[in-house]
Order: structure tokens, then sequence, then C-alpha cells
């Protein structure tokens, strides 16, 4: 610490701290225009002060013992006074808007000069479908070009030209916005202190602005939504200090139209007697459903399942809970499916995409959960990506891999196809799909034959280690290169990079675990990482990425068979009698069915109600044509979502809900652990209600009282039965912000990395014995095609949400559209646009072709499940992960026929 004189009183200080960080910890406001948090810039001088007579910048100036410093000196005075005149030479506006949201403008009024002139003639670019460029009001502060090339690594916005009026700023060096390799994300709009150079469209002054957390992937961004008479108008990244550090995605800026959509649910829906369950195939929504008021409905509801239970009993019932929910929500509904209607077959969205994640980490290193904060990747020397196109799934978390890597990380890149990523990477391994057990294991292998792996972490922490070296015997690296397609030069030397240049971390997504041998996939990372010892350290660890904003959450407090809140066995008879004695109710006395078994259940006609709420199962789950029967065949079919999906269309009963992220309060569990408020920011339309409040009212008439009066009272019993929320409350998260659990006490400050301090399961790590099986031949002649099923960066899931947002249907990456090499599409005599049948072993569906260089050639194809006009998951087998249930999603083999 040092001491300062700080107009006039003397201060502590933190010997390195900037003169404006100091003054804005002292509540002294000084003025900034080219200050970005977190970067140097210093390129405007506007917040200039005077340090022992001088006048320095404060931004980059950083404090030192007995400096005496005046924000507000009659020179430093002057000298802003100076500058703006200078700025507002050159600067103007096109309309009142831009000039409202212009700092350069507020600073002149403070100052006593005139504001920059709007003059509506202005020449702008307007190529971009939502932001508008207006270069006569930019002065060159460059935190655009900071924003998004530097924080976010996105390199599109650079200074360009030379000498004076020359020097501006372009995109890729002078493309129009609109078709440069801009990806949308709004950072330079949200950077912007002249509010016009770089502007929303559409925006308009909010008349007040709420924080909350973002309602798409699972890495928790903090967005401020700006309100105007009851509808957001414009969205921003949250304040610096937050997951994203004001950064977001084209989904966080541009998502948000869906709350304002005119086709909401907005009343409960009851089904006419004798209209056929199915799709609605165009009729209009009053001609097979009939509203009702919430009594009605809800009487109609307890009323079936009291019938369904005195019938068959309660193993006829089963219910798919929204991870786009909030924890409460969730909490709510396992507890009541568990307690008033008495059937442990629930299920969340883990289980079709990184319940493998989950159970391998928690099989072998106690938390089925991300070791490391994602801002960790800062700390790491070597980061393996395998599996995941992070740029469009996860852009944010992506941005901080990147600045990794231009800041000298060992990035390497483990996908079938190429990913925009690769081009940070220093070694890019396209690998044949489902081959990742083999080229992990052979680096495993290696990394032992060569010595590198920790032997005291070793000792310490782990067991089953013998046993898991002799199962590596097959995996040599002629073999890995043989099965993978992968180089066993490149093997080795990122083998080395691993083991030797550490701190090293390990990102997964769906391309690991969304196979028939996903848990195996994801174990042979763990035991990667624990061979070497990158566990519990900082910059090391093992990061599963969370597709959905909540579905670590999701799993956490216990929407899963055989798993109470916090990670407790159900038939653990301890752990029983403790939830029974805290619930007053008597639990289900069997382990229930994960989603994809409940599915096959309804249609062999062993479920008979089935309860999904926030889930498109049509299009979610594998084998569309399966799931349209099961649901068909069902007695009855509530859903509770926030608009009439495929899914609802099947329904007896539609429950109108209020969208989680912005019509409701609570909490989401990010993919780091963290728990983060999410705020109610508008309300629900019409009669639409908080998810959890269904529930509550539902299990009253069932004759239970859940205890339940606010969201917050949820998040309390939550914090009383689960250990590891214990010092959680809505009160803490209010005062402190986002907390990572374990939170075990009030006291508790949260666990930023896991293990640090060892491993929970009796004090180790477990190496589990992982094996592959070869392709099966015949299938392969049959079906001669990998296609892999994925994520664009513009669309979200089954594309609920981001359909119904009118700028992103413009910026979607292409659409409707397998990708194929363009030497395969030779081969197979197609031409681009072309029209095709994709066929597999569960159907078929038509497909427009493009061609993709990012696609290798020799049987590999890619598309996504946004679409109702390409339903990939019809092509999916319900082929499942044995431990997990977990789809194939990744293990889809199909054949090309020409449309005659």
């Amino acid at each position: 610490m040092v001491k300062v004189i700080l107009n006039g009183k003397e201060v502590e200080t933190f010997e390195g701290e900037t003169i404006l960080n100091l003054a804005r910890r002292y509540g002294v406001e000084i003025p900034t225009l080219c200050y970005y948090e977190g970067f140097v810039n210093g390129s405007c001088r506007i917040c200039v002060v005077e340090v022992n007579g001088r006048l320095i910048p404060s931004c980059i100036t950083k404090v030192s013992d007995g400096m005496r410093i005046e924000t507000e000196s009659a020179r430093a005075t002057e000298a802003r006074k100076t500058l703006l005149r200078l700025l507002l030479k050159n600067h103007n506006h096109r309309s009142k808007e831009e000039q409202m949201r212009c700092r350069i403008c507020d600073y002149a009024v403070k100052y006593g000069l005139e504001p920059a002139p709007v003059i509506s003639d202005t020449k702008v670019d307007d190529t971009h479908p939502a932001i508008i460029f207006n270069p006569s009001a930019c002065v060159m502060c460059r935190k655009c070009v900071i924003a998004c090339s530097i924080d976010q690594s996105n390199d599109v916005i650079a200074v360009i030209g030379r000498g004076g009026s020359g020097t501006r700023v372009g995109f890729d060096l002078d493309a129009p916005m609109g078709v440069s390799s801009c990806v949308s994300c709004g950072a330079c709009v949200d950077a912007c202190p002249t509010g016009g150079a770089l502007m929303e469209k559409d925006w308009v002054p909010a008349n007040k602005v709420i924080e909350t957390t973002c309602p798409y992937c699972g890495t928790g961004c903090q967005v401020e939504y700006g309100i105007r008479d009851g509808r957001v108008i414009w969205a921003r990244g949250g304040s610096y200090g937050h997951v994203n550090e004001g950064k977001l995605c084209v989904k966080g800026k541009f998502g948000y139209q869906y709350v304002n959509s005119p086709e909401r649910l907005t009343k409960p829906l009851i089904r006419k007697p004798g209209v056929p369950k199915g799709p609605l195939n165009g009729r209009p929504i009053h001609e097979v459903f009939r509203e009702a008021t919430w009594e009605e409905a809800l009487d109609i509801i307890a009323s079936k399942i009291r019938e369904i239970l005195g019938k068959y009993g309660s193993t006829a019932i089963g219910g798919i809970m929204s991870d786009r929910s909030t924890n409460e929500s969730i909490y709510a509904f396992q507890k009541f499916m568990r307690c008033a209607v008495g059937t442990d077959s629930i299920d969340q969205s883990a289980t079709l995409c990184h319940e493998p994640s989950a159970w391998s980490l928690a099989t072998q290193l106690g938390y089925g959960a991300a070791t490391n904060p994602i801002r960790d990747a800062l700390n790491s020397r070597t980061i393996i990506v395998v599996g995941s196109n992070m740029n469009e799934t996860h852009p944010v978390i992506a941005a901080y891999v990147k600045r990794a890597a231009k800041q000298g990380a060992h990035l390497i890149v483990v996908n079938p196809i190429h990913t925009e990523l690769a081009r940070y990477a220093e070694y890019e391994l396209l690998l044949r799909p489902g081959t990742d057990v083999v080229l992990f294991s052979a680096m495993a292998k290696y990394i032992i034959d060569m010595g590198w792996y920790d032997r005291e972490f070793i000792s310490k922490h782990t067991e089953g280690f013998e046993d898991w070296i002799r199962s590596l015997d097959v995996f040599t690296l002629d073999f890995a290169e043989e099965v993978t397609g992968v180089p066993k030069e490149a093997i080795r030397e990122v083998a080395r990079l691993y083991a030797l240049e550490r701190p090293s971390m390990i990102m997964w997504t769906l391309g690991i675990t969304e196979h028939e041998n996903g848990t195996e996939n994801v174990s042979a990372l763990i035991n990667l990482a624990l061979l070497t010892g990158n566990v519990g350290k900082p910059g090391a660890g093992l990061m599963p990425l969370r597709g959905q904003n909540n579905v670590q959450g999701g799993a956490d407090v216990g929407c899963a068979p055989g798993r109470l809140p916090g990670y407790q066995p159900l038939m653990d008879p301890a752990v029983r009698r403790r939830f029974e004695d805290a619930w007053r109710c008597r639990l289900p006395s069997f382990v229930g069915f994960r989603s994809t078994e409940v599915i096959d259940m309804a249609r062999r006609g062993l479920i008979k109600m089935l309860y999904i709420v926030g889930e498109n199962s049509i299009r979610s789950h594998p084998d569309s044509k399966a799931v349209a029967e099961a649901l068909s065949k069902l007695e009855f079919l509530v859903v509770q979502d926030i608009f009439l999906t495929e899914t609802a269309e099947y329904a007896d009963v539609v429950l109108p809900a209020a969208s989680a992220a912005l019509e409701d309060y609570g909490t989401f569990t990010n993919t780091e652990r963290r728990l983060q408020l999410t705020r109610k920011v508008v309300d629900p339309p019409g009669d639409a209600r908080p998810d959890w409040w269904v529930f509550t009212e539902l299990a009253r008439r069932l004759g239970y009282d859940m205890g339940f009066r606010s969201s917050s009272d949820i998040m309390r019993d939550i914090a009383r039965v689960a250990p590891i929320f214990g010092g959680l409350s809505h009160e803490r998260l209010e005062r402190e912000g986002g907390l990572q659990w374990p939170v075990s006490s009030e006291s508790s400050s949260g666990t930023p990395i896991l293990y640090a301090d060892g491993f929970p399961r009796g004090g180790r790590a477990r190496f589990r014995v992982v094996g592959w099986r070869d392709f099966d031949v015949v299938m392969e002649r049959l079906y001669p095609y990998s296609l892999i099923i994925g994520r664009e960066r513009a669309q979200y899931h089954t594309a609920t949400m981001t359909s119904r947002s009118p700028i992103l249907k413009v910026i979607w990456r292409g659409g409707p559209v397998v990708e194929m090499n363009p030497e395969d599409m030779r081969t197979e005599g197609i031409e681009d646009g072309d029209v095709v049948k994709l066929v597999s072993p569960a159907g078929e569906v038509p497909a427009r072709v493009r061609a993709s260089s990012r696609v290798p050639r020799g049987g590999v194809l890619f598309t996504t499940f946004h679409y109702p006009e390409l339903l990939a998951n019809a092509l999916v087998p319900a082929v499942l992960n044995p431990i997990t249930k977990t789809p194939a999603y990744k293990d889809t083999w199909v054949r090309i026929e020409k449309i005659k």
C-alpha cells in the first residue's frame, strides 16, 4: 500500500493501481472516452489530471507514494475543454437519438461547450442488418478496435489508412460492414463512446435498464436490457467484473425479441373433444384448442394425475423439465413430481447432451461439473479444445481462448471438421469421427513411455493407475494414426505440449459426449488430466462447456432419476430419511427412467402421462418419428412453454409460461458452477405464470404443500437440503454477485477451483479403464457418411426463441442445409444447391446440399437441428449410451440418394 493526496485528502491505495481506478474507488468521477476496462489505450487524453503540477492521463498512469493528484484543477479542466473543442470540430450526428447517447456531447455540456450538431443527411454504412456505421461521428478513440480485435478477438475492425484525415476505422481492411466477416456480437456498439459512430439501427432511449443473466448458452453472460413501455428494446453487455466482462455474442445482443413476440402463449389451452393429437399443419389454434382459466386447467391436470395414479401407479407418469428455467423452478418441479405425484422418472436436458461429462467427472473426481473458472484459460500454457466449435456455440468463452493463444498459450483444436477457432491454433487435429478415445489414450501412453507423467500427484491423489496403464498397451502411435487419421508426429507433439507446457486445460462440448461411448470419451480426457497432474490448479483442469443456460443447474438441484439435490443418492437410506423429514413426504422407492427411456416406454404403452416443460422433444430427441408416435399414444400430455411448439401440438393441456430469463426472479448456474441472479425485466404476457408457481399450485391440488410463496423461499429450501449450496440465498447474491459452488456456509466465498485441497471421494481421484469398439463394416458400406449434427452462431437449440428474432433470422449462417466437401459432391454427382435425400437406419429427410471446405472429404457431412425445414434428428437412431442413456447424435450414419 502507498499513500497519495487525492483532491486534498490523504488516501491509501495499491501500488501499481492506475489513478483512474483509485479515483473511482473513492467515488471521484474522471471523464473518459477511450478507456476500455482491462486494456491499455490512452489515446484521447480526456481523463487528464494534474499530478504534482504536471498534466498526465489518469487511465494509464500508475500511482506512486506521495503523489498529489488534483482531478478538477483549473489546468486539468481547461485541458479537457481544449481536447473537447478539437474532438467536436469534425464530429456530428444524424439524429437527436444519436446525440443523446454521445458521451462527448454530455461532456461538452458539462464544460460549457455546444454539443455536436445534428446533420440528418450524413452518409452512413447501413449494409449490416442491425448496426449502422456513421464515420462522421467517429473520433478515432479506437475502443471499437479493442472491443472487436483484442477483447473479443474477432479481428474484423482495424485502423486503416495513413496520416491525418486518411486514418480511419475499417472492417476487414475497408469492406462494407454488412459484407465483412463481422459476427454481429455488438461489442463495437456497446464500446462506442460517441453513441452514433456505431449504433443499433432501431435504437431508442429506454425508461429503465435492468441487468440479468442471458437466456442462451451456459456461459452465463450478464446482460443489461433497456425497457420502454413494458417492452425490451435493446440489450448490451453487463458491467465489467462479471463472467463476460461486458462481452456478448449475437444471440445475447440481438436475440431478445422473442419475449415481445405476438406468438407468445398467454392463456391455458385445452384440446377440444374429438380433435386428434398431432401437428396442426396450418390449422388455426382455436380449431384445436379452447382457452381456459388457470383454475380449470389445473383442476383438469390434478384430476388426471389422480386418475392415472389410481389405475396404473406412479411408475406410469414421467416428467421432462426445461434447462432454460431457473434453479428454483427446476427444484420445485422435481420436488412436486417426487412428493406430490410419487414418481422418480424425471429428467432435464443433460441426458441429451452433457450427462456423460457429469457422470464421468463425478465418478472419477467427485463432482459432475467443470473444475475451473472460464477466465482461467488466460492462465493456461496449453489449451486443448476438443469436439467443440466454440466460436459459434460459446463465442464469449472462445474470446478468452483466442486471447490466451494470442498471448502465447499453445492452442490445440481437435475436431472432425475445420472450425474458425483453428485459425488461432498451433495444431489442428482433424480426426475421424468417433475415434477420440484412441487419440487421447495414445497420447497418454506416449506420455508414460516418455516419463512425462506426474508421479508425485498420481501417488498422493489417485487410485487405479496400474490397471489403467495395462489397458493402454493397444493404443500405440501407429494404431492411433491408422484409426484416427491424425499423423503420429502431431500426436507426439501435442502430447508433449500438454504434459510439459503446464498448466494445461481441456475444454469440450457435445462432439465428445453425444456418442454411444460418450462416457469413455470423457474418461479418456480425465485420465489424461490426472496423469499429468492438471487438476486442482489455476490454468489447468477440465471444462465441459454447457450448451444451455441452466443445464448445469438442472442437474445440481436434482432433476434426474435417482439423484436428489446436491448430487445425493435417492436410494441411500440415510439420505432418504433426511429428505423425507425435510420435505414431509414419502419419496419414490425406485430409481426412475431418463427422458430417452421415458419416450420409448410411452411408445410401448408403459408410460401413460407425461408433463413436459419447455422442452421441444419432437425436435430435440432422437428418432423424431418414434417421439411423435410416443406422444400420440399417451393418455394425457401436459406441455408448459412460452410458445406453441411442435411438441405442444400433441398436448391435451398447454400451459403458458413466463420467460425464466426475463419475466421471473431466480438463479441460473453457468458452466463454471457460478450461481447468478436472473431478474424480472418485464411482465409476462396475458395470464402466463412462472414455472414454479404452476408446480406449487398443482401440488396443493394434490394435497401437498411445498411451502413456497416466492422463488426466494425455494432457494432457502435448496440451501437447507443440499450442503453444496448451504451458504447461498438471493439476498447474498444481490449483495455479492455470482458465487461458484460449493458454497457450504455464509462465511464461504465459494470455490473457484475444485480439488485444490484434494478430492472428496475418499481423498483420491480414480483412473478409469476405457475401451474402443471398431466401426461396423457392414453399416459403413450401407451408410458411408457420418452426419455431424451441430449448431450455428445465430441460432439456438430448436430455435423456439431465436426464430422469433427478426435480426437473427437474417444473420443465420446458412439455414437448413447439409454441408458437404466439394470433392465428395463431385464423386456423388451433386451440384451446389441440389436437393437430395438423406437416409439413415431411423428414417429419411430431404435436404439441400451446400459445398463447404470446412467439411473434410471422405465421408463427413454437417448440419444443424435448428430448422423445422430439415428435421435432422429424424435421422438419429435411438442408440443410447449404456450408462447415461444419452443419444448418439454424433454417430449418425447416412447415405445420399438423389431425388429424381
